[in-house]
């Protein structure tokens, strides 16, 4: 599966997408409001006044899961994987968004196919 790309400066509500057959998995950055520098020792002071200034932020990805069934898309799993504590615009680029972004798009279309089959032995 291929997802679309996070820009190299991200903004809370950003998504990307990707497809595999009927399932459509969209993954969501927001803020992560439990995380800030001050929970490690490993932030200078300078990283801190720049988070501080909203030049950077922890963000929380969460991906959902969607299936195609005839002209509709049916919500499977709005929560289907998340990942928190990500640093956001911190440096130039943001490609490591886009890796745990395909990691969680992976679980969330696992999750997808999961309750397919459960839908499927239900009935």
């Amino acid at each position: 599966m291929e997802l679309t790309k996070f820009d190299c400066f991200a903004i809370c509500s950003d998504t990307v997408t990707g497809s595999y057959g009927d399932f459509t998995i969209t993954v969501l950055l927001d803020h992560d409001p439990d995380v800030t520098p001050h929970c490690f020792d490993t932030y200078s002071d300078s990283d801190k006044e720049a988070w501080a200034e909203n030049r950077w932020f922890f963000g929380v990805l969460k991906a959902k899961v969607e299936l195609k069934v005839g002209s509709q898309s049916v919500l499977l799993d709005d929560v289907a994987a998340v990942l928190g504590g990500i640093e956001v615009n911190k440096t130039e680029k943001n490609a490591h968004l886009d890796v745990h972004a395909l990691e969680l798009a992976q679980d969330a279309l696992e999750r997808g196919i999961e309750i397919v089959e459960q839908i499927k032995n239900a009935a």
